[in-house]
């Protein structure tokens, strides 16, 4: 992984962001994640890694959501990798409810896209059908499952 694969920006209309520094390949590893530090409490910048566990770093810290998201964050091999090739200069941005249950502070999503979420407030919050499209952590799929389970019974 080259160190400017992963470009922390503050020119994004939203407040800062991070862009691929060079093209990546799908699958490529774009961030480790192995030295970001447990967080104290969930904010706005943490990422859910399971088992009421959030981490912080510059290396999620800046990553921003996407409902066509072109990186996937992998909570058990704990890095970041593209999910598709990505051109130099373009925004990475993930899929929150990937890894996110609930939200400290759900927002109206900006993405554009025809599948946008509209408000991102969590796994929890979004339609099942709509979550099976997308690349979902394991503690996030077993929480669905689980709730599914309970309205079923």
């Amino acid at each position: 992984m080259s160190e400017t694969a992963f470009v922390i920006v503050q020119d994004r209309p939203y407040g800062a962001g991070v862009v691929a520094g060079r093209p990546l390949a799908e699958g490529e590893v774009v961030a480790d994640l192995s030295e970001c530090v447990i967080a104290e409490a969930p904010s706005v910048y943490t990422i859910d890694v399971g088992g009421d566990r959030h981490i912080d770093g510059p290396q999620v810290r800046y990553l921003n959501h996407s409902c066509t998201p072109n990186v996937y964050v992998d909570t058990e091999r704990m890095d970041v990798r593209a999910l598709r090739p990505i051109a130099a200069g373009e925004e990475l941005a993930f899929f929150y409810p990937s890894t996110e249950w609930d939200m400290v502070a759900p927002f109206d999503c900006l993405c554009g896209a025809a599948e946008c979420l509209g408000t991102v407030a969590g796994a929890r919050a979004a339609a099942p059908e709509v979550l099976r499209a997308y690349r979902l952590n394991r503690h996030v799929a077993e929480r669905i499952a689980a709730a599914e389970a309970v309205r079923s019974a």
